[in-house]
């Protein structure tokens, strides 16, 4: 739990035990306020002399405005929140003091009854006292608008008087006096707490004028002057530095503060990414001058933090430098830890780094962990030590460093919770609470220490937040925030670019790929495409009848293997550079099945190199000295900086995983990787077919792709696919449909055999495979060949086939996974003739699902005599329905069931019967029943009530059942 502030505790902190004025105001309340007791005159005492009251506690303020400098930052800190504590309790009894009440607190004598009660608790009263002096939990916190704070306060003052008018209210005296007196006494408490709040705000602003920092615990905008400085666009944190070294009342660091310090800034120089993997020429951006502040969402962290919809209501805020200056001299930020969530590449990272650059050295002491570089089985603290000693090669141990800190803050960033949870793929669900265990133990060694721990948004609710923890998540860029980066990326290259005769990168070309853009590294991948004969303004676009995104992501990728190519191995001849250039994609492209057949963001070096060796069929690395030999995941990962490596070190071994920095390019290589597998196994098949005696269809490397999991989980790979389609001609299209038609229909008759054993990102069941590759099969034809008949898939009876697919596909696959075929595919229940079949297609999003046509269920085609006048019951009983239902134990079917029970008991032949209607469709009595009865619960003209009435009549009329026609009347219609 925080530790809350009593006014008590304010007071002693504010004026000390021996100063005149703790003395004065223990005078005033005998003792009470700074004690547990609560005598009974005191509460008549603590009114009757408000105006003392009001003196005192601007006393105490003014008292901390005169000895501002000399405090620690911590101790600074601690004094602002008991003066704000004094401020909340003053402005009361100011507005107390102005108030004209028509009788004195003097004047209400307490009889010996009442005296006894108070003194002894029995009158709820007595908890007025505390209800007064209970002012911490009333502190402003930055990650709260400053609406939510007033709105806070008026429920304090207006309990206050509340329990004031109860206390009055409940004495003797008070039934003696006047009703006028006792009516303007009430409505005089009324008027106080808005009174109050307004001398509060006053009271508060005028501390924020002394002390900036108060101002941005309660994002006081409009007070600061140094707002300007703060908000919106700032590049690396500029404005958070100079504020703070304003305020700043620390001493000079010693030498060893003083060597992270130099370390820390020395950050701030460095290129946003490895010289080694630009192009040569091209200067990329140091981190001091490249780093644009982002947007953000802040809230209370909870159970919820990686769900995108918890954070869907959050406010989207501008203010980032000013909310890490409130939360960094705020009380709570020594309680519990800051978490700073964000996708791959959205720079939680470079926060940390220039955070700890820009912390002025005398006020705080930022010791940055990157945590994929420390061991990951030490305690917190060896992890700090340890990285530590990276940064300055001494080694430190933290008690010692901590206290010679003085009167600096320790401020630990932990950069990289998530790399712990997927290179070790241990469970650290209780990282953050022993994170706030390590907080409250050198809180309590007298050397508080705020906690900031970054880690990627959806694995965020693997730790479990301890109370008081506050979670920021980074956004994407907003076009001004892009405008600045591609600034500063072109003052960076005007020379370059100019001595190439290649224009500077324009907004204009950028914002079209707004997916890309908004992430500070594929910002800077657009960035290099552009440098390469101004390729990204050429791109023509999408809605000008140009590019697609596929296309997009194909050219991009394209040119960032070739230009890897060119580089590790010059010499080679065209025709050899555009085979190698596809072996790096083809690589990549396992990369995304590694992670896509695996239902994760990410893959293990361990995985990937076994999923190359099985597929590619490439031996180990050969070592060419006494070093260890790069696995094949580094040699084919380690040239592409839009694919993350997240490290760590477990027993002095580096562990290591893989995930792309946007989830696209995963999803766009997954696609690639199906159709160009699709169209390689066409052009055999081809051949094949204009051989003597045709082979079987080899479609090895397809279904050990595709038997893990199905493509319409992914939205995106769907949309990449159907675009790569649209891009070939309508023969190959045709000859793409007849081939799949053809693997479906081997694959539903297990006719098909296997050979690529070696590829097993995970073990599945031999049916849960066959479902997912006959999905996705079905999934590949739907779009390549259009609308497809079921008859033209099965063997058997189309609807027969079909319902025993479906089936196997809702019992094999995920739930994900069968409810993304659903939502894609289309059905449509059609005759051929006087045979049933079903069209199925594509859902592109005008499709309505069609009413339940019963003479299509009970096999009666058009032209059939029995239509116009067949009636049937359904052979089967409610019995039977409820045992089948319990037996399958699916949601959907229980829900069914229990909707309809009430009317299957009362009216059983009702809901078994079918009668077939004048208006040629097949209905139950129960249908037309429901139809009638729920006319009420919508809007409906009176034509159509008519018709529904007589619809039920006349076929209640053609069974036996005439009684039926009493269950309706004409209050119905």
């Amino acid at each position: 739990m925080p530790q809350v502030l009593s006014y008590a505790d304010a007071v002693r902190l504010l004026g000390g035990r021996d100063s005149r004025v703790v003395a004065a105001i223990e005078a005033l309340t005998s003792g009470a306020m700074l004690g547990a007791a609560v005598p009974f005159p005191v509460v008549l005492g603590w009114f009757d002399a408000k105006s003392e009251f009001v003196r005192l506690g601007h006393q105490l303020v003014r008292g901390l405005s005169d000895r501002r400098s000399g405090l620690s930052r911590y101790g600074r800190t601690q004094r602002l929140e008991a003066a704000h504590a004094v401020i909340v309790v003053t402005a009361y009894f100011e507005a107390l003091a102005e108030a004209e009440l028509p009788i004195g607190f003097a004047d209400l004598e307490l009889t010996k009854q009442e005296q006894l009660a108070l003194a002894g608790g029995a009158d709820p009263t007595v908890a007025l006292p505390q209800a007064i002096f209970s002012v911490g939990l009333l502190l402003p916190r930055p990650q709260y608008p400053r609406e939510r704070v007033l709105e806070t306060l008026r429920d304090y003052y207006a309990e206050i008087s509340d329990g004031l008018a109860r206390f009055v209210s409940g004495l003797a005296v008070w039934e003696r006096l006047p009703q006028t007196d006792r009516d303007r006494f009430r409505r005089t408490l009324d008027a106080l707490p808005p009174a109050a709040e307004a001398r509060y705000d006053e009271l508060f602003r005028q501390l924020g004028a002394d002390f900036p920092e108060v101002a941005f615990w309660s994002s006081l905008r409009e007070h600061s002057a140094t707002r300007a400085e703060l908000r919106g666009l700032g590049v690396a944190l500029t404005g958070l530095g100079q504020v703070l070294d304003g305020i700043s009342t620390g001493r000079v660091p010693d030498e060893r503060r003083a060597a992270l310090a130099r370390a820390h800034e020395a950050a701030l120089d460095r290129p946003i990414v490895e010289a080694g993997d630009v192009p040569p020429g091209l200067r990329v951006p140091a981190l001091g001058e490249a780093y644009v502040t982002p947007l953000y969402r802040v809230a209370n962290a909870g159970g919820r933090t990686s769900d995108e919809a918890f954070w869907s209501d959050v406010e989207v805020r501008d203010d980032l430098q000013e909310f890490l200056a409130g939360f960094l001299t705020s009380p709570r930020a020594v309680e519990a830890p800051l978490l700073v969530l964000g996708q791959p590449g959205s720079g939680k990272s470079v926060l940390t780094k220039v955070l700890a650059a820009r912390l002025p050295a005398a006020d705080f002491l930022p010791v940055r962990v990157a945590l994929r570089d420390v061991p990951v089985t030490a305690d917190l603290q060896d992890q700090i030590e340890y990285a530590i000693r990276a940064e300055t090669g001494e080694r430190l141990e933290w008690p010692a460093l901590a206290r010679s800190a003085g009167d600096a803050l320790p401020v630990v960033m932990l950069d990289g919770f998530d790399e712990l949870l997927q290179a070790t793929g241990v469970s650290q669900s209780d990282y953050l609470s022993r994170v706030a265990a390590f907080q409250r133990r050198e809180a309590e060694q007298g050397r508080p220490v705020v906690v900031i721990v970054t880690s990627r948004t959806s694995v965020a609710d693997r730790a479990r937040a301890p109370e008081g923890t506050v979670a920021v998540r980074l956004e994407p860029f907003d076009e001004p925030r892009i405008a600045i980066w591609v600034d500063v990326w072109n003052r960076a290259n005007a020379t370059h670019l100019a001595a190439r005769g290649l224009a500077p990168l324009t907004l204009a070309s950028v914002m079209p790929h707004r997916q890309l853009a908004g992430q500070p590294l594929l910002l800077l991948m657009l960035a290099l495409y552009d440098a390469d004969g101004n390729a990204l303004r050429r791109l023509p676009l999408a809605a000008d009848g140009g590019l697609g995104q596929d296309e997009l992501y194909e050219r991009l990728l394209h040119s960032f293997a070739r230009r890897e190519v060119t580089k590790h191995r010059p010499g080679l001849s065209e025709r050899d550079t555009e085979r190698a250039v596809e072996e790096e994609l083809r690589r990549l492209s396992l990369v995304a099945f590694a992670m896509f057949n695996r239902n994760t963001q990410w893959v293990t070096e361990a995985d990937l190199a076994a999923d190359l060796a099985a597929v590619m069929a490439e031996p180990p690395p050969a070592a060419t000295d006494l070093r260890a030999p790069l696995g094949r995941a580094e040699i084919v990962l380690g040239r592409f900086f839009f694919v993350h490596r997240a490290r760590a070190v477990r027993d002095g071994t580096q562990l290591g995983t893989y995930e792309f920095l946007h989830a696209t390019f995963g999803e766009f290589l997954v696609a690639r990787m199906t159709f160009q597998a699709l169209r390689d196994l066409a052009a055999r098949d081809a051949a094949a077919t204009l051989s003597f005696g045709a082979a079987p269809v080899d479609d090895d490397l397809l279904h050990a792709l595709l038997s893990f999991s199905v493509l319409s989980v992914r939205t995106p790979i769907v949309a990449f696919l159907r675009g790569m389609l649209s891009g070939v001609d309508g023969a190959e299209r045709a000859a793409l449909g007849d081939l799949l038609v053809r693997l479906f229909r081997l694959v539903h008759q297990a006719r098909a055999t296997r050979r690529l054993s070696a590829y097993q990102p995970r073990v599945l069941p031999v049916p849960t495979r066959y479902a997912a590759y006959s999905a996705n099969l079905l999934l590949l034809a739907v779009h390549a060949a259009g609308p497809l008949r079921a008859s033209t898939l099965f063997d058997e009876d189309a609807v027969t086939g079909w319902k025993r697919q479906a089936m196997l596909w809702r019992a094999q696959l995920a739930w994900d996974e069968w409810q993304s075929l659903v939502e894609l595919l289309t059905l449509e229940r059609v005759w051929a003739g006087a045979t049933r079949d079903i069209v199925l297609g594509l859902d592109d999003g005008t499709f309505e699902t069609p009413p339940v046509d019963l003479y299509w269920t009970y096999e009666i085609p058009p032209g059939d005599p029995r239509r116009g006048g067949f009636t049937a019951a359904v052979s089967r009983d409610t019995e039977y329905l409820r045992r089948r239902t319990n037996f399958l134990c699916r949601t959907s079917d229980d829900a069914a069931i229990h909707n309809l029970e009430p009317l299957e008991a009362a009216l059983p032949d009702a809901s078994r019967t079918m009668v077939d209607a004048p208006d040629h469709a097949l209905r139950s009595i129960a249908h037309a029943l429901l139809e009638v009865w729920l006319l009420r619960a919508r809007e409906t003209t009176p034509e159509e009530r008519d018709r529904v009435l007589r619809r039920f009549t006349d076929l209640v009329r053609r069974t036996p059942w005439d009684e039926y026609l009493d269950l309706v009347d004409e209050s119905d219609a």
